[in-house]
């Protein structure tokens, strides 16, 4: 949970969505080493928008560093999917 909670603080909600209302969730596939380096992500699936799409991938490069995961996969590499939710209140 720690991950997801730092990766969201460097959401920045793409300007065109937000003019044209767009909302939706994306799930990105994340994998990363046990040292906490980020080896690769893609969209597990799309909000259906572009820019909502791109924009859980940008994040995801502004949040590194990352956080080092829990000892117990030191040494590993894994898979993650984390939630993105963009919603206009």
């Amino acid at each position: 949970m720690l991950f997801a909670q730092h990766v969201g603080k460097f959401k920045v909600y793409p300007k065109i969505a937000q003019k044209r209302g767009w909302q939706g969730q994306i799930i990105l596939q994340v994998q990363l080493t046990g040292e906490g380096k980020l080896l690769g992500a893609k969209i597990r699936r799309s909000s259906g928008f572009k820019a909502l799409d791109e924009e859980g991938l940008m994040m995801l490069k502004r949040a590194e560093p990352l956080p080092v995961p829990p000892k117990i996969l030191a040494n590993k590499t894994f898979t993650m999917l984390i939630p993105i939710q963009f919603a206009l209140y």
